[in-house]
């Protein structure tokens, strides 16, 4: 009898060994949205977020991890389908089958003026006959109240290419562009290397957005976000959140 449980364990055990050794060695297919520099850089397969996401893989003996960058609507599609195993920046509603990971990283929204306009912006509602040149899929990720207002709104549209914003806002195109702050300090700096800019405000209105990645599955889910928990435990994830800001937008956000 014990000769026959051993052999039990032991099979139980190599098996458990295999499934963990295929797991590590299969590719991991992640899905980045392209236009949110510096959380994701597509030219060098880099971005705050993405090292992220990269280390705490790696925590978990997860190694072979490629990244495809696609729009938002196609990234959750492809999830859903199975053809990737993790969004970043899932649209879609929560539904079975998609499995949400603690947060990656917190994303602050704001609303960007000119100085000169001497816009007094404490709400949403001061927003009101204003136009807003917002990122794309902006009511989404922004409180309720936002997107309950948008008719009060002097003009609003939305755009993929984040640069358009810094632009449209330099040459008085539009009165507000609501922008992460990373991402805006990061277009900033790119749109200062041939242009001249505008002194401006930045109005704090929004609370800090969560972002956590989804997966279609629970239980790469859950290494994940062990992984996650040992790189914020090591001090791994303050140091690329430091050494990536200091190098995409010359700024420190140690309050992330």
């Amino acid at each position: 009898m014990k000769v026959i449980l051993f052999f039990m364990l032991f099979g139980l055990s190599s098996a458990a060994l295999a499934f963990a050794k295929d797991q590590a060695s299969s590719t991991i297919h992640v899905a980045a949205n392209p236009t949110i520099s510096p959380y994701v850089i597509s030219y060098n397969d880099s971005g705050i977020q993405i090292e992220i996401v990269k280390a705490a893989l790696r925590d978990q003996k997860i190694n072979d991890i490629k990244v495809h960058y696609m729009a938002n609507q196609r990234s959750d599609s492809s999830l859903v389908q199975g053809s990737i195993d993790i969004a970043l920046n899932y649209t879609g509603n929560l539904i079975a089958g998609v499995y949400k990971s603690e947060s990656v990283i917190n994303y602050e929204n704001v609303v960007v003026s000119l100085k000169r306009k001497n816009f007094t912006i404490d709400s949403v509602y001061q927003l009101a006959t204003k136009s807003v040149l917002a990122f794309q899929n902006a009511p989404v990720f922004l409180p309720q109240e936002f997107g309950n207002n948008l008719h009060s709104l002097g003009g609003y549209e939305e755009v993929l290419n984040q640069q358009a914003q810094i632009h449209h806002l330099m040459a008085g195109w539009v009165d507000t562009i609501i922008i992460d702050r990373r991402i805006f300090f990061y277009y900033l700096k790119e749109y200062q290397k041939n242009h001249t800019t505008q002194d401006y405000v930045i109005h704090t209105i929004f609370p800090f957005s969560e972002m956590p990645a989804y997966f279609n599955d629970d239980g790469l889910r859950s290494r994940f976000d062990k992984g996650l928990a040992n790189i914020i435990q090591s001090g791994e994830y303050r140091t690329i959140m430091l050494n990536l800001d200091k190098q995409y937008t010359q700024r420190d956000f140690t309050r992330f």
